[in-house]
């Protein structure tokens, strides 16, 4: 019993140490503002940590890539900024058109611009909104092979520049409601988040989609009328995220602390 437990303590403390990681973040903004107080990205930096209610203790690395080459360096995870919202200076893509980079076995498209709304209303305040997608989404992405795909605000002819197909059809209008089906509300990407807080953005979302290839993606999160409003790669769709623990690690805990129990319980 003495081996057994400490079998399961060290294979708990394994999977804590493998998920207590940081990860690299190319974010294209593709022109928005990058430098100075109250830019976007100073306000993006405040993801770069983990904040009340996050599931995840991964911390960010942040390049931005406003034009020019791609920078030099490995990443875990590329994100490209929405072109909705009141930008300083509107994000352009002539940069990441001209030169896509390969992606990995995680991507995300979605209709919510979120990076706007984390920057302006509803804000960063509650996880279950803009925050926590941001970090779910990123933290998701980052977790596979490859440098993983977060596309905001995104539409089909971003989408197809990265060789990706299946994307079914889209354009089909803007909503203020967004839900998560129950089949996916278990997934790590939506953990923390609830149909409530995707919804209400005053503009949730800009695009919809219909008809994607169900064997090359799942729609995780739909609008009023069962239009998939984000999507991800179906292979990997129901992974977890970096720095949270698998479900495995919970089960060995478990398993950790019930025969620590038995224990207890003979010597008494």
């Amino acid at each position: 019993m003495r081996s057994f437990l400490l079998a399961s303590v060290a294979a708990i403390g394994f999977s804590a140490a493998a998920h207590a990681a940081s990860i690299n973040v190319l974010w294209y903004t593709g022109g928005v503002e990058v430098s100075g107080a109250g830019s976007y990205a100073a306000d993006i930096n405040a993801l770069a940590a983990p904040g009340a209610g996050d599931p995840s203790s991964a911390t960010w690395n942040i390049t931005y890539w406003a034009s020019g080459a791609m920078p030099t360096g490995t990443f875990n995870a590329l994100v490209v900024a929405s072109p909705q919202g009141g930008w300083s200076t509107y994000p352009t893509y002539g940069a990441l058109n001209a030169a896509p980079p390969a992606l990995g076995n995680r991507i995300m498209a979605t209709g919510q611009d979120a990076d706007w709304h984390f920057t302006h209303s509803p804000g960063p305040a509650s996880f279950d909104g803009p925050r926590g997608f941001l970090r779910d989404a990123i933290n998701w992405a980052g977790a596979g092979t490859g440098m993983g795909a977060v596309f905001l605000g995104t539409d089909n002819a971003e989408l197809s520049l990265f060789g990706l197909t299946g994307l079914g059809t889209d354009g089909l209008g803007s909503t203020n409601t967004v839900n998560i089906p129950s089949a996916y509300a278990s997934f790590p990407i939506n953990t923390g988040l609830s149909s409530a807080g995707l919804s209400n953005w005053s503009t949730s979302a800009h695009d919809e989609w219909s008809g994607i290839d169900t064997t090359q993606w799942t729609g995780i999160n739909t609008g009023p009328t069962g239009n998939f409003v984000t999507f991800v790669s179906a292979s990997t769709g129901g992974g977890g995220i970096v720095g949270a623990p698998e479900p495995v690690s919970i089960a060995l805990l478990g398993v950790g602390l019930l025969g620590l129990g038995i224990v207890r319980r003979k010597r008494g």
